[in-house]
């Protein structure tokens, strides 16, 4: 499952991934975030909540990694992951993933904290 939100407002994306996913839904998934990255302008932030996303295969990983990509060459500023400390394999995952698109992410455990480590972030 997955929901991608926008708020161009605030400038900013909210993406949430949870359960197994298979190629088709992350190929739609990869989709719908790069059709909302489209509407914000460079320097937008995102959140992205894995807490309850399973381990990816190789191929979603791909799929994951060109959506990340995608981001970073839209002019991403800040990405915010929010984690499951008891899932640290899909954390770990994700955040090589992000270094193999050229970035790191910042990890939280809420999306709260990922909100206001943003707000602290952004206007500092």
């Amino acid at each position: 499952m997955f929901d991608v939100r926008v708020n161009s407002f605030e400038n900013h994306l909210l993406i949430i991934l949870q359960g197994k996913f298979e190629l088709a839904e992350a190929n739609q998934a990869s989709e719908k975030i790069i059709k909302a990255i489209k509407s914000l302008v460079p320097g937008f932030t995102v959140i992205t909540d894995i807490r309850e996303l399973a381990p990816a295969t190789e191929d979603v990983r791909q799929v994951f990694l060109n959506t990340m990509q995608a981001m970073k060459n839209s002019g991403m500023g800040l990405e915010v992951r929010v984690v499951n400390q008891q899932n640290l394999v899909t954390a770990n995952q994700f955040q090589r993933t992000s270094r193999a698109a050229g970035y790191s992410a910042q990890e939280v455990n809420s999306v709260p904290e990922a909100q206001r480590l943003i707000d602290q972030l952004v206007t500092a």
